[in-house]
């Protein structure tokens, strides 16, 4: 699993390297990094960034949220918008749920939060903009030093870990441990989004679904892929475009 790199200010920051594949190879650690927001990094913090081996931030949030929060980083960084909801589809402004009771209340239901989630996983594999993002994604990552985040570095940075460990050989149960891994990473900040939510009258269990990793959202991408695209080799074929020679440069840069 991903050494957790204890930046205090960037949550959820983790190198995405460590772990062995099928064939015994282990993916080498100090090439990508995966993370939640970037807006609270001070000069220390991106200096730490910057001595870990980060070379390039991709940002896979919408317009709206990297205006609100901007990512701090130290200057001349490269930085990559890669807006995997650019389309303003399912699920693009997750964070209004916990503000607007009206919207929160069309939820209606624990289930109901869990299953607008799982579409919103099913939404990385069926649309235009998630397709052009993880597909630049994978390329960028084909170089060291490529940092990649979302909000809170849990779903679309999830997905997104996910696609790179299975492409590298990683077995399902490893890729889902290293996922399930979040839950544990931003536990204190679930914390206070709980309280938000109370303080605008939305119950705790409401919410719960949209703060949690579950096995069930990961499971709902991979099963997208099955379904539309009958393998991950032809999801990252025909869906993201990619190439053997795309693929192989990951498996060099990675495995050892």
């Amino acid at each position: 699993m991903g050494e957790n790199l204890v930046i205090h200010s960037a949550p959820n920051l983790r190198d995405v390297g460590g772990q062995v594949t099928r064939d015994g190879r282990k993916v080498r650690t100090g090439l990508a990094f995966r993370a939640g927001v970037l807006d609270r990094l001070d000069e220390q913090d991106q200096r730490r960034l910057h001595d870990v081996g980060v070379r390039l931030v991709c940002d896979l949030r919408t317009s709206t949220e990297r205006s609100e929060q901007p990512d701090r980083l130290a200057d001349g960084t490269p930085y990559l918008v890669l807006d995997v909801q650019r389309g303003g589809g399912h699920g693009a402004d997750i964070a209004a749920l916990f503000t607007s009771p009206d919207q929160a209340k069309a939820l209606r239901s624990p289930r109901a939060a869990e299953n607008f989630i799982l579409e919103v996983y099913r939404s990385f594999i069926t649309t235009q903009e998630a397709h052009e993002a993880y597909a630049d994604l994978l390329r960028a990552l084909a170089k060291p030093g490529t940092l990649f985040h979302c909000t809170a570095g849990k779903d679309r940075t999830g997905w997104a870990a996910a696609l790179l460990l299975t492409l590298l050989g990683v077995d399902r149960e490893t890729v889902m441990a290293d996922y399930l891994a979040s839950n544990a990473h931003l536990e204190a900040i679930a914390v206070g989004l709980y309280d938000l939510a109370a303080q605008h009258g939305i119950d705790r269990e409401l919410v719960r679904p949209l703060l949690e990793v579950r096995e069930s959202y990961l499971n709902a991408a991979f099963d997208q892929v099955e379904a539309t695209y009958g393998d991950i080799s032809g999801y990252v074929r025909h869906g993201l475009g990619l190439t053997e020679i795309d693929l192989q440069a990951l498996r060099d840069l990675y495995l050892h």
